[in-house]
C-alpha cells in the first residue's frame, strides 16, 4: 500500500533506510538530541540491535556513515571521537565514542513522526554509499529542484572528489539501462610549478589506497629503469608493466581524519597537464561506477509534485544557516 503523503516507491518519509531511522531514533530516545550532550555509542548500538536484530558490527558502520562528511553531504549524526578517516581507517570501538543528532538528523525524525512533510534525503545522498545505483546530488540544488518543481538538480555531485559521465555513454545490462560514471580525485596545481596536489579522493576511496598505488608505480619504474632520483622507501613491486612515471617524489601531508593533501613532485621534463592526466589514469585515482539511467534518476524528482513541502523548506533553512560542508 502506498502513502499519498510520500513520493511513489518511498517507504519512509525521510528517504532513509529503516536501520538508519532506527539509529536516529535510538540516539533520540537515549537523550542525544541536537542541542543535548552526546550519548554513548555502545548504548545506541545495543538499542538498535534489540529493535532490528542487526548486529552491532554492522550497525556501527551504518552509524559511522551517518557521522562522517566524506560519505554524506548532510551528516545526520554529530560524533565525538574517532569514527574513521578519509585514509580508510576504521572507527574506534563503540565504547570510546559518543553521538548526538545533527540538526538534519533531528529533522529526519520529525519527518518520520509526521511533524513536517517528507524529506528528499534519498535524492541528496543517493545510494552509492551503500552499494546502490543512485548517484548523490548537491543538497542546495536538490532542494531547489523539489521546491521549484524542475526536471532535476543538474549533474550528480559526490561529497568527495568529482563525478562525470563516462564518454562511452549509457549501456544496457540484461534488461536495464545504466549510466557509467568516472569518480575522480580532485587534483590542483601546488605552490611549486612542478607540483600537483591531490586535495580530495574519489568517493568511496581511501587516501591510503591512492598513495599505495602511486607508490607501487614508482617502485616498479625504479626497478625497471634504475631511476635513482625517486625518493620513495622500498616496497615489494607489484606485477605491472614497467613504465616511466612522470614524478620523482610523493608525500602524503594529510592531517586529521577528514583532510587530504598528497603532494606529487613532477619531473622537470614533464608537462604539468600531461603529468596530471597520467596520475588520473592510475587506479584508484580514478574509478568507475555504474548507476541508474538518467530517466530512472530524474523521474524521482518529478514524483514530488503536489506533496507537502514543509519538511523541504525546513531542510533548506538548515542548509542556508549552516552552509555546505560545515558542522551539520
Amino acid at each position: 500500500m502506498t502513502d499519498a503523503r510520500l513520493p511513489p516507491e518511498r517507504a519512509t518519509a525521510s528517504g532513509l533506510t529503516p536501520v538508519e531511522i532506527s539509529v536516529l531514533r535510538a540516539i533520540d530516545e537515549l537523550g542525544g538530541a541536537a542541542d543535548a550532550p552526546h550519548v554513548p555509542t555502545l548504548a545506541v548500538l545495543e538499542r538498535v540491535d534489540a529493535e532490528t536484530g542487526v548486529g552491532r558490527r554492522y550497525s556501527q558502520q551504518i552509524l559511522a556513515d551517518l557521522v562522517v562528511p566524506w560519505v554524506r553531504h548532510l551528516p545526520l549524526v554529530d560524533g565525538y571521537g574517532n569514527f574513521g578517516s578519509m585514509a580508510g581507517d576504521e572507527a574506534a570501538d563503540a565504547r570510546y565514542t559518543e553521538v548526538r543528532l545533527s540538526p538534519v538528523g533531528a529533522l529526519a525524525l520529525a519527518s518520520e513522526r509526521g511533524d513536517v512533510g517528507p524529506l528528499p534525503l534519498d535524492l541528496v545522498e543517493g545510494s552509492l554509499y551503500r552499494g546502490g545505483l543512485l548517484p548523490p546530488f548537491d543538497p542546495t540544488a536538490t532542494v531547489r529542484a523539489v521546491l521549484d518543481d524542475t526536471v532535476g538538480p543538474g549533474v550528480p555531485r559526490t561529497p568527495t572528489g568529482s563525478i562525470t559521465p563516462d564518454p562511452a555513454g549509457p549501456f544496457q545490462r540484461q534488461e536495464r539501462w545504466l549510466t557509467r560514471y568516472q569518480l575522480g580525485a580532485s587534483i590542483q596545481a601546488g605552490t611549486d610549478p612542478r607540483e600537483l596536489v591531490i586535495m580530495s579522493p574519489p568517493f568511496g576511496v581511501g587516501t591510503d589506497a591512492i598513495v599505495t598505488a602511486l607508490h607501487d608505480r614508482v617502485v616498479q619504474a625504479r626497478s625497471s629503469h634504475g631511476d635513482g632520483d625517486v625518493h620513495i622507501p622500498e616496497r615489494p613491486a607489484p606485477q605491472i608493466e614497467p613504465e616511466r612515471v612522470p614524478f620523482v617524489d610523493l608525500m602524503d601531508l594529510s592531517s586529521g581524519r577528514s583532510s587530504t593533501h598528497i603532494v606529487i613532485r613532477l619531473r622537470d621534463d614533464v608537462d604539468v597537464i600531461a603529468g596530471a592526466d597520467w596520475v588520473r589514469s592510475v587506479w584508484p585515482v580514478t574509478v568507475h561506477v555504474d548507476c541508474a539511467s538518467y530517466e530512472d534518476t530524474y523521474d524521482r524528482f518529478a514524483s514530488w509534485t503536489g506533496l507537502d513541502t514543509s519538511g523541504v523548506h525546513a531542510l533548506q533553512e538548515i542548509i542556508s544557516r549552516v552552509g555546505p560542508g560545515a558542522g551539520w
